[in-house]
């Protein structure tokens, strides 16, 4: 304490001195008092794997009988080690392979360098330092490593940059892929040829390309399965340098609504004139819809499986395959396989889930299935059907004005049908459990066919249950006291 203003030192702070500090002075005619909010964090560094990160001491030279320690860890693991008193430098040797050969320790500042950086570094470092004209002091820094993360959708073609704009003679590039970092590319430093090796499941075959002049990798026509981390390694003269990149390839995926048509499109604006696509879809590939520009065939699916039949329609100038009227059983994996000469082979896969509208309501109650349309067309032909036979249970021709609902298999439906001429919805009053089930809704008219399914269930007529997260609450952290805040770094002096 400052003997003549009352002020407060803390030296060598660590995060535990954060907190409140009060201070009274009282006089001979007045009492004061002050509070303060001490807040003492750790460095921070971020860094992105495969580069190097300094740990600094901030001190420009050791003195002659300088101590350093840098330890790792929760449990203080020795990693470097510094005593000129005795000539003393060590470096890691033990049987962490996260350290081994990638420390280099400043003799003329204690800083710490660790090479090569992956996200296993990330941790927290202590550093220990003493001498005879300095107090020990001690400090921690919280290492963060991120590592670059690409993505990218399957059938792309996908450049992993080494961000070198042109390498050197002598320079050799290995590209790793996986934990295990196999090497799938390589620049030798004597030749310059450039060499492949696919992985033991020969996921990459044929799909790889180095660049000569930058060691950029390319990949052609990805797969999900080319997901993972990247390693880089460029090695010259006076150097080497790392380089760490995630990938991660996903499948397009399409949220449509049952009765809503959906369009699986190749991203070709006009096929080739000898172009030959293919589109497949489930576990077995199973062949639905086929172009043969150069023999100008087209062919849609006429199989037994009926949940395409009719349904189909391809784009002679992209390819594009269009489903209507989809249904949940249409939710599947579909894929697009197009080649022609002068743009090679691709594949895609695209991922379709189809949701039905749903609702729910109390029996006794009314229910309405809504059209979603504030008007029809003049010569719209409305059709309501129901249950796995597709029963036709309401029908409206609004050009002739003719409206009329029917009574349902053993009269289910009997007056409880209402039907809307201006916006085709359905009403059902005093609902039942017998009314639960799938309803659909065709909608047919000069313009357009329109399609669309509802999932209805009737519960028993019982009391809402409420949900635990609807009395949950946003909390805001506060400072009610309204004290003042002081942050301060670990090790410093306030």
């Amino acid at each position: 304490m400052d003997n003549k203003t009352g002020s407060l030192s803390i030296t060598n702070t660590k995060s535990t001195d954060s907190g409140v500090y009060y201070l009274q002075i009282s006089s001979r005619n007045d009492i004061s008092y002050k509070k303060l909010r001490v807040t003492v964090w750790l460095d921070t560094l971020k860094v992105t794997a495969g580069d190097s990160v300094t740990l600094k001491t901030n001190i420009p030279e050791l003195d002659g009988d300088s101590k350093i320690l840098w330890t790792h860890g929760d449990n203080d693991t020795c990693i470097a080690e510094i005593n000129k008193a005795s000539s003393k430098i060590s470096l890691y040797r033990g049987n962490d392979v996260r350290f081994r050969d990638r420390l280099q320790l400043d003799h003329q500042t204690g800083s710490l360098t660790i090479w090569n950086i992956s996200i296993a570094h990330s941790d927290v470092y202590k550093l220990q330092i003493s001498s005879s004209k300095r107090r020990m002091k001690c400090k921690r820094l919280v290492v963060i490593v991120k590592v670059d993360s690409l993505r990218f959708s399957e059938g792309e073609n996908v450049t992993l940059n080494t961000g070198v704009p042109e390498l050197q003679t002598d320079d050799q590039v290995l590209w790793g892929f996986g934990s295990e970092d196999a090497i799938i590319a390589k620049r030798d430093r004597s030749t310059n040829q450039i060499s492949y090796k696919d992985a033991d499941d020969e996921r990459f075959r044929g799909r790889l390309n180095m660049d000569n002049k930058t060691g950029s990798l390319s990949i052609t026509n990805t797969k999900s399965t080319d997901s993972g981390v990247y390693h880089l390694q460029i090695s010259s003269r006076n150097n080497i340098s790392y380089k760490k990149l995630r990938v991660t390839v996903w499948l397009d995926t399409l949220k449509v609504t049952a009765g809503d048509s959906v369009t699986l499109k190749t991203n070709i604006p006009e096929l080739d004139g000898d172009s030959k696509i293919l589109w497949t879809h489930g576990d077995n590939d199973t062949c639905i819809a086929e172009i043969n520009k150069a023999s100008s065939k087209i062919s849609l699916y006429r199989g037994n499986d009926v949940r395409f039949r009719d349904r189909l329609q391809l784009d002679h100038q992209t390819g594009s395959l269009t489903i209507w009227n989809i249904s949940v059983a249409h939710s599947d994996v579909y894929k697009l396989q197009i080649s022609s000469s002068s743009r090679g082979t691709k594949c895609k896969r695209l991922v379709v889930i189809v949701k039905e509208y749903k609702v729910s309501e109390i029996e006794g109650k009314c229910a309405k299935l809504n059209t979603d349309i504030s008007e029809l067309q003049r010569d719209a032909l409305i059709l309501w059907m129901f249950g796995p036979d597709d029963n036709l249970i309401a029908k409206a021709d609004i050009e002739n004005k003719r409206t009329c609902t029917y009574d349902g298999s053993g009269g289910r439906f009997r007056d409880r049908l209402e039907l809307d001429r201006q916006t085709g919805s359905l009403t059902i009053t005093n609902i039942t459990n017998t009314d639960s089930g799938l309803y659909k809704l065709k909608i047919i008219s000069s313009r357009e066919t329109k399609y669309k399914r509802f999932r209805v269930t009737v519960r028993g007529n019982r009391g809402r249950e409420i949900d635990r997260g609807d009395a949950v609450g946003s909390h805001q952290r506060e400072n009610p006291e309204g004290i003042p805040l002081l942050s301060v770094n670990s090790s410093s002096s306030v």
